[in-house]
């Protein structure tokens, strides 16, 4: 193998490489379609995702992350939070925007913040204080 060849292998191997991020990008960027939910979306129909997406950050049983668990420590609910005011709108930007989350788990999530957070009776959180 000549080095021309191995140089043209290369850029074409990072031109290949560069365009499948720009495509993964571009599909990133298209908005979610959520359809609405057929009723409102209580607590243990996110609970799951919390619990595989959120706990070894957030859940004080997992682990001493002070940082994350000021945000939410969600060891039960309500949460406890630093920020009650804001809680609900970074949830959603956090569901809306999590590259962990399928589609079906982000539209689970937004309809949830969306309703309120409401607990497992339908009733509005009372954020605990950290």
């Amino acid at each position: 193998m000549t080095r021309k060849t191995l140089v043209y292998g290369a850029s074409l191997a990072a031109l290949i490489g560069a365009s499948g991020a720009l495509w993964s990008w571009a599909r990133a960027a298209e908005p979610l379609r959520c359809p609405a939910p057929a009723r409102p979306v209580l607590y243990p129909q996110v609970e799951p995702i919390f619990a595989s997406h959120c706990a070894s950050c957030h859940d004080a049983r997992k682990g001493d992350n002070r940082a994350a668990q000021r945000v939410f420590e969600m060891s039960r609910y309500p949460f406890s939070t630093a920020r009650p005011r804001t809680l609900l709108g970074d949830l959603r930007e956090m569901f809306a925007v999590r590259g962990s989350l399928g589609p079906a788990e982000k539209c689970t999530g937004i309809a949830w913040v969306d309703g309120g957070g409401r607990d497992a009776l339908g009733k509005p959180p009372r954020w605990r204080a950290p």
